[in-house]
This record gives C-alpha cells, structure tokens and sequence, in this order.
C-alpha cells in the first residue's frame, strides 16, 4: 500500500506543480459578465411574454365567448317579419331549407320573409296577406316571400284577390283594396290595380288571366297592362299573346278548396251569396225583386266549412230561394214565385 500511489493523490501532485490560470483582462470579464445578463434577461423576457401571452389567449378566448353569445341572443331576440299568415292548406306543402333540402311542414300557421314554399302535386294554399288581400298558392309551385310587399314565383302558378281580407265588407262595396303586391317573376314584374287574376310562370313564359281589374306587366322586355277578361302571355322579346278568357271554369277552380270564408252566421243570405259569386267568378242575378228582397232579409244561420260551389248546393237546401247556373251566372228566384233549376 506504502508504494502505491493513489489517483486522488497523483492529481494533487499534478495540479500543486501547474502554474495558475491567467486571469482574464477586466475588458474580457466586462463582456462575459454583459453577455450572460442579456442572456439572462431574454430567458426571462421570453417566459413574461409567453405568460402575457397565455393570459391574453385566455382572455381573447373569454371574450369571443360572450361576443358570441350576446350575438347569438341579439339574434334568436329578432322577431321574424310575418308577411302572411295561413287561412287554409290541402296537400305536401315544404319549406325550403339553406341547403336546398325541402322540409315537408304541418302544423304552421304564418309565413315571414325570407322564406321559400314549395308546393306538391296535391296541395294548395289560401293565404291572408298581411298588407291586405287573399293570396292563394296552387299546386307544383315554388314561391319565396321577399317582403310584405313582394313575392318572387319562380314556378306554378298563384291567384291574389285584393279584396280578400275583408271578404264580407268587400262584397258589399265597402273593402279597402289591399297595397300593391309585386310578383317578381323571371319573365318581369306583375302588380295589381284593384283586381283578381292569376299569374302563371314557367322557364318559356309568364301568363297573367284578369278576372277583375287591371294588371301592369313589367316585363323584361316590355311594359303592358291585362284588362279584365283577359289572358296574356309574355315570351322573350316577342309581342305578348293576348286571348279573351272567362272568370269562371276549371282554370279558376283550384282557388276554391283554399277560399278564406268569411263568417256568415247571423249575416243576411245575399251576402253569402255575393262571396259565392265573388270565389267562382260567376255572376250574381236575381229574378225579381222579390228573390233579391228574400236574399237581403233573410238570416244565414250556420257555418260553412266547404268549397263556395259546394256551399252553394247545400245551403241553398236550408233557404226559400232556389237557383240554377247558365252561362256564367247564378240566376237566384224565389221559391214561392215559381223559380225552379
């Protein structure tokens, strides 16, 4: 063991006979000792920001939050604006939804801006617009409600009544006609002046029947106006066709099943009589002032619940009137005068 020199010992030999480091010049300490505090000061620099930073997130994140939210509330808070509301429907009716997928609807009562109706092969639908007025939707048709005051039928075929909403005052003379309603087609623009008729629309032409009134027809090519009694059909930059029409017959018949009806109880007979002609555009005459005197005293007692030409053949059972329909007209007698169908 006395003559093993141990390795701890050997190193201290080795270092007590090497001279000592020289010192390094104060100008090198100086830049050590700068560059290990700038070092220093980054790392911390660095972890301050990455913490400011944390916190910010933290709080860009919070307030994205509540921005959504309170939008998300300003927006389910928006009352959508009713443009119609539904009086009568038969048939698959569909809302088309953002993604042009068809929702087939049941049970909804009123129509708002924005949205887009489609109609199957069965349905109809008897509409209470809301400036005034009975629009009715046939079937095949695709429709969507711009406005209150505009529609945009971009197929099928639709039927608007300007005196619709107050169904029983119009009849009588004293309706307030309803503002203009714009029907934005592809083919140009129908607005009413007062009226009954019906528009049509395909890819190849828009058709405009008057069984009331006048319509004005901004087409795209052309401006015109449709009289009563009158068909008109507009194509590219050609002259429009223009036939002469009846008001009555099965053109007009499938408003009739989504007719609004007005309530008769307690009304007098002639009044119902007048919407009967008024929904099938057939006109209203009495044979004799007797008959005519009978329809203004007499009550109606009762609720109708079916199209007006049904009406019409039941309830004339339940009166001392009778009737018959000859070329267009509801000839009305009295019973007792003799008159017979």
């Amino acid at each position: 063991m006395d003559g093993v020199i141990r390795e701890d010992h050997a190193v201290e030999a080795l270092l007590e006979q090497a001279t000592p480091r020289p010192t390094p010049p104060t100008e090198d300490e100086r830049m050590i000792h700068d560059a290990v505090q700038s070092e220093w000061q980054a790392v911390t620099t660095r972890h301050i920001r990455r913490r400011r930073l944390s916190n910010f997130a933290v709080a860009a994140t919070v307030l994205v939050a509540v921005t959504v939210a309170f939008n998300q509330f300003r927006v389910n808070d928006v009352v959508p604006l009713q443009v119609a509301s539904i009086e009568k429907s038969h048939g698959s009716i569909y809302l088309l939804g953002e993604q042009s997928e068809l929702r087939e609807l049941s049970d909804f009562a009123t129509i708002s801006a924005g949205q887009t109706i489609v109609t199957g092969s069965d349905a109809g639908i008897g509409l209470v617009w809301g400036n005034g007025g009975s629009l009715r939707v046939d079937a095949n048709t695709r429709i969507e409600f711009v406005s209150p005051a505009e529609v945009y039928l971009r197929e099928g075929r639709v039927y608007f009544d300007s005196r619709g909403t107050e169904i029983t005052a119009a009849i009588t003379g004293s309706g307030v006609v309803s503002p203009a309603l714009a029907i934005e087609t592809e083919h140009g623009t129908v607005t009413h002046l007062g009226t009954q008729y019906m528009t049509y629309v395909n890819d190849a032409e828009l058709t405009v029947s008057v069984r009331e009134g006048q319509v004005a027809i901004d087409g795209t090519y052309r401006n015109e106006t449709a009289h009563d009694g009158q068909q008109m059909t507009i194509s590219g930059r050609g002259l429009p066709t223009v036939l002469d029409i009846t008001g009555y017959g099965k053109d007009w018949a499938w408003i009739e099943p989504v007719a609004p009806v007005p309530e008769f109880d307690g009304r007098p007979v002639h009044e119902f009589l007048s919407w009967v002609s008024r929904e099938t555009g057939l006109q209203l005459m009495y044979d004799g002032d007797d008959a005519e005197q009978l329809a203004a005293g007499s009550t109606f007692f009762g609720e109708v619940e079916t199209r007006p030409t049904l009406a019409l053949e039941f309830w004339m059972r339940t009166i001392d009137l009778d009737y018959r329909i000859e070329g267009g007209v509801i000839y009305v007698s009295a019973i007792s005068a003799g008159g017979g169908t």
